[in-house]
């Protein structure tokens, strides 16, 4: 019950994140200073939206299942996966999906073995219908497309993303495509190109359910500098108003990045 629940969850969140795409929605006053980004963390799903404008909200990331869920015992295993497939195969045929308003992005490890091949086939499919769709839309409508962009973390670890990453760079290096000068001018984007998150932009906001004050190994390169936001909510009943509630706090934060505001 508990899966689907947040299963359920999920869907309505993605329906509440489209109504603030650009033409569809304008801040309060209060909400003014709003950036970049939102990131929700949740107990078992985690939402990251990424790229939250003023004009719109772009991005947004739904932690479904991370490379620690592999602990858990074979039958919960398998109840999430089929819920995955199940929702794969019922969003495709979403009104969103087929129009390219919303585009759906796989990040994390799917050659893993152990995800079943029917969930991971349907997750594919769901994935290249959807950017073909959005890539419809975009010639069609250019940068007004207003695509919402809904990435998927499945079998997703932040450590093993970084420690990927930096296999590959190491590979680069005795090949001799780079050498070390080169890492050291061009800095820790080296890194961070070769994620699998490299396609979207960092998270300014974290969102954690569930009472739970941590990052769960959670986008931990990318949200060096998120915001932080914790709520006591479960994840099945983080509806609208709460999500609206988590804005308005992003909106008056004042993002300094280091430096001091003026």
């Amino acid at each position: 019950m508990g899966h689907a629940a947040g299963a359920d969850r999920v869907i309505n969140v993605i329906k509440a994140l489209q109504r603030y795409q650009p033409d569809d929605f304008d801040y309060p006053e209060s909400s003014s200073s709003l950036s970049q980004s939102i990131t929700e963390h949740t107990n078992t799903e985690t939402t990251s939206t990424t790229q939250l404008h003023r004009k719109g909200i772009e991005y947004c990331t739904l932690y479904a299942f991370s490379t620690e869920n592999w602990a858990r015992s074979p039958e919960e295993i398998n109840t999430i996966f089929k819920l995955m497939e199940r929702i794969a195969i019922q969003y495709r045929s979403h009104e969103s999906v087929q129009s390219g308003k919303i585009q759906i992005d796989l990040l994390g490890n799917l050659e893993d073995e152990r995800i079943p091949p029917s969930a991971k086939r349907e997750l594919q499919r769901l994935q290249s219908e959807s950017r073909d769709a959005c890539d419809k839309r975009r010639e069609k409508f250019g940068n007004s497309a207003n695509i919402l962009t809904i990435c998927l973390a499945i079998n997703y670890g932040a450590r093993a993303d970084i420690l990927q990453a930096a296999q590959k760079l190491a590979q680069a290096i005795a090949s001799g495509e780079l050498t070390p000068n080169d890492v050291a001018v061009m800095g820790e984007s080296e890194i961070s190109k070769r994620l699998c998150t490299a396609h979207i932009p960092d998270p300014d906001l974290i969102i954690r359910t569930s009472g739970e004050t941590r990052l769960s190994n959670f986008l931990l390169w990318d949200a060096a500098y998120a915001e932080l936001y914790f709520t006591d909510l479960l994840w099945p009943d983080f509806d609208e108003d709460a999500l609206e509630e988590a804005l308005v706090w992003y909106g008056k934060r004042k993002r300094r990045f280091g430096g001091r505001n003026e």
